[in-house]
């Protein structure tokens, strides 16, 4: 799973607004759904504002999967922009507003990307579309895939590609630099080379961030634009993948010394000039009219809470929600599921299990009501000794989760809980093992998922399959007990052969 940390977007310069200014509830604005083939944006902004992103959102995607020669057949993504600060701060909370303007996240349930359209900075408010094509270019990167980048070039790479332009009908431009970018090298200069190329987002000061961004921005632009080393760093990135020395393996992959790189990045800065690169818009693709619908109240708080649920972020947020429903009779049973899966995520089972007995017995067909339902049982039932679970609730359970990944079969928490109710049950290895598989398939970078998978493959001694899953997580775990055990058994299996 892709850390938040890593996909903070800007840190900005300036007066910032105060975090303390009196809270309104989300539920309170009027909601819109700005849909097109490959987008859903959930927004309390100007909606035709937001139909003008959304047809440069589908420009971008058709040059961006070109030039990152990225499968097209990627899954739409929902994109929640938040009109104005407040808005903002009420989905993520004070301190990520306070930090971010935009972030990308994946989990089990699916990608998502928000965006604040106004911005934080009183004196200029800064371009949204930058922030979404930054945050798209995560999408492309990261999704259905385990590849790792390093910290600088994720985020430089990602504001590389979010200055696109399209100057005139079937052309697009992209090379030049960021404002903010420009600013934070004014104002605090390159950040050593050395630092930046391995820094982390578990070693970088908050402070420190702005800066990776902006000279991770001109060394990306360097590599892919002037030093002509695309394919020399495709090499470089899947040596860091295998557990490289992320300054070594960058020598040998560019052919040069880190004195000699740090000589073209100097320079590079020195020149002020960046290289601007023109091309045309792929010919099959066609310009898009999204439609735009207007939320019902009900439906525009589900949506939202579900959101807050499946995040995390403002889980304060979700229970302003509740209150406000009441308050004007739009609550609905399918919210206390809603609220049911948040408290489960807490390990809240009480409460969990106080409000799905609210749901009338009509509503429990219903997925968000099965969801929570079977994984309340498998959490509940995971807590206790293997002798003395209720086998009738597991098999319950198990039930509800076959049916979900039939009815939604893109869902990788449907299969990832099936597969645990079937370990419960006592099932097969080999059988509850390609339901955690579709599981994987689907959402590789889930921490957990990847997690249970590394952990059966090593049992199995199926080297070349761990390897595969193992090696990621030593990006994603920062506990360094956990990357030394997986270490150790790479090399315990090392040159084993691979299992039948």
């Amino acid at each position: 799973m892709v850390s938040r940390s890593a996909v903070f977007l800007v840190f900005f310069f300036g007066f910032l607004l105060s975090a303390n200014a009196a809270p309104r509830y989300l539920g309170e604005e009027i909601w819109y759904e700005v849909e097109s083939k490959n987008f859903r944006v959930i927004t309390d902004g100007d909606p035709n504002a937001v139909k003008t992103l959304v047809a440069d959102l589908e420009r971008y995607r058709a040059v961006a999967i070109k030039l990152l020669d990225v499968d097209p057949d990627i899954p739409k993504l929902t994109v929640y922009a938040a009109g104005d600060r407040d808005t903002y701060a009420g989905l993520v909370g004070a301190e990520l507003a306070d930090m971010t303007n935009g972030l990308f996240d994946t989990s089990a349930e699916g990608s998502y990307a928000l965006v604040n359209l106004d911005g934080r900075s009183v004196e200029k408010q800064l371009k949204a579309r930058e922030f979404l094509f930054h945050e798209y270019t995560h999408f492309l990167s990261y999704n259905g895939n385990t590849t790792h980048f390093p910290y600088w070039y994720s985020e430089g790479f990602a504001e590389f590609m979010a200055t696109m332009s399209f100057p005139k009908k079937g052309r697009y431009e992209l090379g030049e630099i960021p404002q903010e970018r420009a600013r934070t090298l004014m104002y605090a200069g390159l950040m050593p080379l050395d630092q930046l190329l391995r820094a982390t987002v578990y070693n970088t000061d908050a402070e420190e961030k702005a800066d990776v961004y902006a000279s991770g921005w001109l060394l990306s632009h360097w590599l892919m634009m002037e030093g002509n080393k695309a394919e020399e760093f495709k090499q470089f990135v899947d040596d860091y993948n295998d557990g490289a020395d992320p300054v070594k393996s960058l020598e040998k992959a560019l052919g040069m010394s880190v004195d000699e790189l740090e000589q073209e990045y100097v320079a590079a800065f020195d020149s002020g000039e960046y290289e601007v690169v023109s091309g045309e818009v792929p010919a099959n693709f066609k310009e898009i009219t999204p439609e735009v619908k207007r939320l019902r109240k009900r439906e525009a708080v589900n949506v939202l809470a579900n959101f807050i649920a499946q995040s995390g972020y403002n889980l304060q947020a979700l229970d302003d929600l509740i209150t406000y429903s009441y308050h004007t009779g739009i609550y609905s049973t399918e919210l206390a599921a809603i609220k049911a899966s948040a408290d489960l995520r807490i390990g809240d089972f009480p409460q969990a299990s106080h409000l799905l007995a609210s749901v009338p017995r009509k509503d429990r067909q219903q997925p968000w009501y099965l969801s929570a339902h079977a994984w309340l049982t498998v959490n509940q039932q995971a807590t206790v000794p293997n002798d003395t679970r209720d086998l009738r609730s597991l098999k319950k359970a198990r039930d509800e989760f076959d049916y979900l990944v039939k009815k939604e079969p893109q869902n990788a928490s449907h299969w990832f809980g099936l597969a645990m109710a079937m370990e419960m049950l006592n099932y097969p290895r080999e059988e509850y093992l390609s339901n955690l598989e579709q599981a994987y398939i689907r959402a590789p970078r889930e921490l957990h998922i990847a997690q249970w998978l590394a952990e059966e493959l090593y049992q199995q001694k199926n080297a070349e399959y761990f390897a595969r899953v193992a090696k990621p997580l030593m990006f994603e775990l920062p506990d360094e007990e956990e990357n030394k055990q997986i270490k150790m058994r790479l090399a315990e299996l090392q040159g084993k052969p691979k299992s039948s």
